[in-house]
Parts: C-alpha cells; structure tokens; sequence
C-alpha cells in the first residue's frame, strides 16, 4: 500500500510527521515559559510584599523606640502651664505699680485675664482608644486663648517636637499630632498682632 503513494506525497507526509513532534515540543516550552513568567511576578510580588512589611514594622519599632519614655503628663505640664503675651503683662503690670497712673477697670480685667485661667491652654481628654501596641486620646482646647507669633511659635515647637529658633519641645513628648487648628486674628496693639487661637490634639502613647 505504501508503494501506491506517490514518493512526492511521502515526503511531504514524512515532513509533516517530523514537524508535529517539533511544534508540539515548542508549545510546551512556551507554556512552561509562559508559567515561569508567571511564577517570577508572583514572587516578586512576594518580595515586594516582605520588604514593604519589614519596612513597616522597621518603621513603627523606631516610632516605639522614640516613644518608649514618653511622659504622660506631658501636655499637662508643657502646654497648660504656658503664659501667653508676655510684653502686654509686663506693660500693664508696670502700669498698674505706677503711683502716678490711675489704672481703670478696663485694664485691670485685661491683666486679670492674661494672668488667670481664662488664657491657659486647658485640654480635656477623651475617651482612650486602645490598639495592640499604643492607645490613643482625643485632647480637646476647653477654650481659645489669645496668642502673639511668638507664643505660636512656642506651642508648635512643644506639639511638634521640633525647634522652633530660640523655642524647644519638652522631654519625653509622645507622639502629638494637630487634628483640628483654628487661628484667627484678633487685633493690633502697639504695633503687635494678637491671634485667638483653638486647636486639638492627638495623643499616642507606646504601651
């Protein structure tokens, strides 16, 4: 039967079934390829993954690190006891131990309220949330005060925990952070602005 082919058609049939096993050999190896394609992404993708978390957790551990000694009591004793507008106390505390000046109620009131609590930053302290490995407390201002830039300057050096030229965080700051700052400008005395000044805090603390 084979002798009835013609020796043309054999060959060409000869051709095909050597081509068959070479083409089927060909798409295997593209579909293995095809598969390591796919295995490399995806273990980059892990890669990826693994780096970014031990960035993270790199991360949050220095954030610790930095936190482990903070105060409790921080913004208790570094922004509650500030005083604010020192230049008008002292000018209307001399005023007022002037003999030869008549100090009037208007003056008099001003000094008590620079001086007294209405003008001390007062914070109070939200429901604590609690997390893994810190918590966290809302510090909301009671009330505005009034503020110069100076004054300004010093209460951001003490919530950011950054210098702030001649002005300074305290030891032991947790982590702060300004959830809500409202600075409006009051008036003008003797050639010095004078803001009101309301703001509130977030406090995280490291267990």
């Amino acid at each position: 039967m084979l002798g009835q082919i013609p020796v043309e058609r054999a060959i060409t049939y000869f051709i095909l079934l050597g081509i068959v096993p070479i083409a089927l050999v060909f798409v295997y190896l593209i579909s293995e390829k095809n598969q390591l394609d796919e295995l490399g992404s995806t273990i980059e993708l892990i890669e990826e993954a693994v780096l970014m978390k031990d960035h993270k957790q790199s991360s949050n551990l220095a954030i610790r690190q930095l936190f482990k000694d903070a105060d409790h009591f921080y913004i208790d004793k570094h922004l509650e006891t500030l005083v604010f507008l020192d230049n008008e106390i002292e000018m209307l505390q001399k005023l007022s131990e002037d003999p030869n000046f008549a100090i009037d109620d208007k003056i008099k009131r001003r000094l008590e309220f620079l001086t007294g609590a209405s003008n001390n930053m007062s914070f109070s302290e939200g429901v604590v949330h609690s997390f893994p490995f810190f918590q966290e407390t809302m510090e909301t201002q009671t009330h505005p005060v009034e503020i110069n830039s100076v004054d300004l300057k010093r209460i951001l050096a003490r919530i950011e925990g950054v210098s702030i030229g001649p002005h300074h965080p305290g030891p032991n700051r947790p982590q702060l952070m300004i959830t809500e700052f409202k600075l409006d400008k009051k008036e003008v005395m003797d050639n010095h602005e004078i803001f009101q000044l309301h703001l509130n805090v977030l406090k995280r603390e490291f267990l």
